[in-house]
């Protein structure tokens, strides 16, 4: 059986974990599941990004929560982890919302330079 088949297999229903360190490692099955994916993903949406960029992209968005330490917050983020993840592995997304989904950067907090900050500060 493919590792992708494997992935959706063990995603299941939304569960209220009953600790923190249960909803921890549920989270960290979303992002081995994420990780998991990529190659059909690439396959089955006719993507031309790189699996490292891809990695990068689903790293950058765990790293961006993992100040995150109260159980209910853990739970309702990998809830929505996990189904944006089911509908795009069932093929309920379409081609243009994934590739938005991987154009999109995420947001710095901090500008790096003096003249980021300039324009950032015109632009808005």
């Amino acid at each position: 059986m493919s590792s992708n088949m494997q992935a959706m297999k063990q995603m299941r229903p939304a569960l209220v974990s009953l600790t923190q360190q249960q909803a921890r490692k549920r989270c960290f099955k979303l992002y081995r599941n994420c990780i998991r994916s990529i190659p059909h993903l690439i396959q089955h949406y006719n993507l031309s990004y790189n699996m490292s960029d891809m990695r990068n992209r689903f790293r950058s968005n765990f790293v961006e929560f993992e100040e995150v330490r109260e159980k209910n917050q853990l739970d309702r983020l990998a809830f929505i982890g996990e189904t944006e993840l089911f509908d795009a592995m069932s093929l309920l997304k379409t081609r243009s919302h994934v590739v938005n989904y991987f154009d999109t950067q995420p947001v710095n907090s901090k500008p790096a330079s003096e003249s980021e900050k300039l324009l950032n500060n015109f632009f808005e």
